[in-house]
C-alpha cells in the first residue's frame, strides 16, 4: 500500500487503498470509482474531494479554480441544496479536529494529485444544486504547487502586487461603540458577494512574524506615530516599535505605544486579508497577558488588507481577550511518570 504525500500522483484505487483498503474497489462504480465526494469510513467528519477540471455532470459544467493565495473554488454534486445534511455538514466543517483531503487533475485520463488538506472559508447562500464553496488549501506555497502540477489552467493569476510594497498604506478607522466580541456563525455570502470578494484569504494559521502579521504592524505602527504627533506628542512618536524588534517573538504583544499623557499602550494586532470576522490565532500567554494588563491592553484588528489598493481598515478593542468565545485547538499533556500536574 502506497503512503499519503503531498503533491504526489494517484488513481483512485490507490487513493481507495488508503483509505479504506478493508473493503471492495469497484472501478467506475459505488463512491470510491465514481464520486466527487466520499466520506472517509471510520471517521465522523472526514472527506475526500476529487476534482476535475472542466468536469461535465448531469449536463451542468462546474466551474473551479485556485487563485494564487490558496483559495480553491469548489462545487457540490448537481443534485445538493443547502439543506442536504452533507453539505451542512461541510459548511460547518473544522479544519482544527476534521479533515478534508484535496485531490485534482486536469482531465478525466489523469491522475489525481494530492494538494493537501483544505479548511472552510465561505459558502454561496443563494444558490444550490449545486452549492458553491471556497476553501482554503493549508500550507500553501504556489510556487512548488504551481511547479508540481505543471498545469497552467490550475492556478488562476492576479496582478503582481510586489510594486506596492513601499508605497503608504491607507487605513480607516472604524469607529463603533457596539464592536465586541462574538462567536460567529457561518451565514455565508449572496452570490454577488461571492464571486466578487476577491480580497479573501483564510486566516486560521497566521501567526506572528509571517510576512502579513509584518504588514499589519508596521501599518499600526505608522498609524500610532501620526496620530501621537496630532496629539503633540512628537517625542513619544518616536519610541513607538514592535516588540519584534526587541525580542523576536518572545514578547506577548506586538507594538508597544503610548497615549497623548504618556502611558504605555501594550497593543496587539491581528491582521487579515478578509473581513473583520475572520478567524485568527491568538496564544494562551497572548490572552493571559491581556487580562494582567488590561487598562493598557489593545487589540488592534487590521482587516480588509488590500496591497493592489493599498488600503485597510481598522477596529480598536481595549481591554481583556473575551475567553467565553475562544476555541481550544492543542493541548498539553503528560502520559506515565509521576502524578505531579504540568
Amino acid at each position: 500500500m502506497r503512503e499519503l504525500v503531498r503533491f504526489e500522483k494517484y488513481s483512485r484505487k490507490e487513493i481507495h487503498d488508503i483509505f479504506s483498503p478493508d473493503t471492495t474497489f469497484t472501478k467506475g462504480a459505488g463512491y470510491w470509482g465514481i464520486s466527487g465526494i466520499i466520506k472517509i469510513p471510520n471517521t465522523l467528519h472526514d472527506y475526500i474531494f476529487l476534482v476535475t477540471y472542466g468536469q461535465k455532470q448531469a449536463e451542468h459544467e462546474f466551474d473551479e479554480d485556485i487563485d494564487t493565495n490558496g483559495i480553491l473554488t469548489w462545487q457540490s454534486q448537481p443534485s445538493q441544496t443547502l439543506h442536504t445534511p452533507q453539505i451542512l455538514e461541510l459548511i460547518n466543517h473544522d479544519y482544527t479536529t476534521d479533515n478534508i483531503y484535496l485531490f485534482l487533475r486536469s482531465n478525466k485520463k489523469a491522475d489525481y494529485t494530492y494538494m493537501g488538506l483544505l479548511a472552510y472559508v465561505e459558502h454561496d447562500n443563494q444558490r444550490e444544486k449545486p452549492v458553491y464553496f471556497k476553501w482554503q488549501i493549508l500550507d500553501w506555497n504556489v510556487r512548488e504547487q504551481e511547479e508540481i502540477t505543471n498545469n497552467d489552467s490550475v492556478i488562476q493569476y492576479s496582478q503582481d502586487e510586489e510594486e506596492n510594497d513601499k508605497k503608504e498604506f491607507r487605513l480607516t478607522l472604524k469607529e463603533d461603540d457596539e464592536t465586541h466580541y462574538q462567536i460567529s456563525e457561518r451565514k455565508g455570502r449572496s452570490t454577488e458577494e461571492f464571486y466578487n470578494n476577491r480580497n479573501i484569504d483564510f486566516e486560521g494559521e497566521v501567526k506572528k512574524n509571517t510576512e502579513l502579521g509584518k504588514k499589519g504592524e508596521n501599518i499600526v505602527v505608522e498609524y500610532e506615530k501620526k496620530r501621537l504627533i496630532a496629539e503633540g506628542r512628537e517625542d513619544l512618536a518616536d519610541k513607538v516599535k514592535t516588540t519584534r524588534d526587541i525580542a523576536g517573538n518572545a514578547e506577548r504583544f506586538d507594538i508597544l505605544s503610548y497615549d497623548k499623557d504618556g502611558n504605555e499602550k501594550y497593543i496587539e494586532v491581528k491582521t487579515t486579508k478578509g473581513g473583520f470576522t475572520n478567524i485568527f490565532h491568538i496564544s494562551e500567554s497572548e490572552v493571559k497577558f491581556s487580562y494582567d494588563y488590561g487598562e493598557k491592553y489593545y487589540l488592534y484588528r487590521v482587516y480588509n488588507l488590500n496591497t493592489k489598493t493599498m488600503s485597510a481598515e481598522l477596529k480598536i478593542i481595549k481591554g481583556p481577550i473575551n475567553r467565553e468565545i475562544l476555541k481550544p485547538t492543542n493541548y498539553t499533556c503528560r502520559i506515565g511518570g509521576n502524578n505531579e500536574s504540568i
